[in-house]
């Protein structure tokens, strides 16, 4: 597995610019080609106001391979008319990408994610999606957490992932929070994190059972704890951001943190 199309849904803000530089960042690691997509949902295209606008934005997209951290870079820049965000992935070739890299709006560069484009695409996206939340001048993963429950989905998911973690080498801190509302004994979650590891070979890793009044709060506490680069978790598409463990886990982890978060599917 490798990360040979990385795809950033872009609309020349600061934070998709931040996204387009750690996917950058991405590429020259690893090889990849970049997809730059802006949507444009205008459906009235024939319109003579509506014409001069799509070509600024397509004047603005030709500009973008200048920018100084895309220097050496394979890219491809899309604009894509009459097509909304939710309709992303009608498109064969977006469909291809192996890893989405977005930024997250919003007036604190959090917040916003909520109930927004990148909150969509997450839901949506057959691919892994690469949230990040602030400048970065040059991206590395040294420790990740990867929270979960350890359900059979979440095991069988984590491979997803792997394309990142062969590219960066981290150390893997497997996290389960064990919260008063959701208790499991250490020893099923010990027998859980165990079938995972018999699953999936990790060369550097931890194992942690964390006890916090939330799992949102645990998972935080922890990843500030060992100051993680990165929070990677699966998420059920149909019921928001990170609903997984047993349904209790939402958007509210994206609003308060910093960190990148890396989330796929189940």
């Amino acid at each position: 597995m490798a990360i040979r199309t990385i795809l950033v849904p872009y609309d020349f803000s600061e934070c998709a610019t931040d996204a387009l530089a750690v996917a950058a960042s991405i590429a020259r690691r690893s090889g990849a080609m970049i997809d730059v997509v802006h949507l444009y949902e205008q459906m009235t295209d024939f319109h003579t106001e509506n014409r001069k606008v799509r070509e600024e934005i397509e004047a603005k997209l030709d500009r973008v391979p200048e920018l100084p951290f895309l220097q050496g870079i394979e890219l491809k820049k899309f604009m894509l008319r009459q097509l909304s965000l939710a309709e992303m992935f009608k498109n064969e070739r977006l469909l291809e990408a192996d890893l989405i890299v977005m930024g997250s709006h919003g007036a604190s560069g959090l917040r916003g994610i909520v109930g927004s484009n990148t909150q969509r695409i997450v839901r949506q996206a057959p691919m892994p999606v690469l949230v990040v939340k602030h400048p970065t001048a040059d991206f590395e993963l040294r420790d990740i957490v990867f929270a979960s429950n350890f359900s059979d989905q979440d095991v069988e998911k984590f491979h997803a992932f792997a394309p990142l973690l062969e590219l960066f080498q981290p150390k893997v801190h497997l996290l389960k929070v064990n919260t008063p509302r959701s208790f499991e004994r250490s020893e099923d979650s010990h027998k859980a994190i165990d079938r995972f590891l018999q699953r999936h070979e990790l060369k550097v890793f931890t194992a942690t059972i964390y006890n916090d009044l939330s799992i949102e709060e645990g998972i935080l506490n922890f990843a500030k704890g060992i100051d993680a680069d990165l929070i990677a978790m699966a998420t059920h598409g149909r019921t928001g951001f990170f609903h997984v463990v047993n349904g209790s886990l939402t958007e509210d982890i994206v609003n308060h943190t910093s960190f990148p978060v890396l989330s796929v599917k189940l």
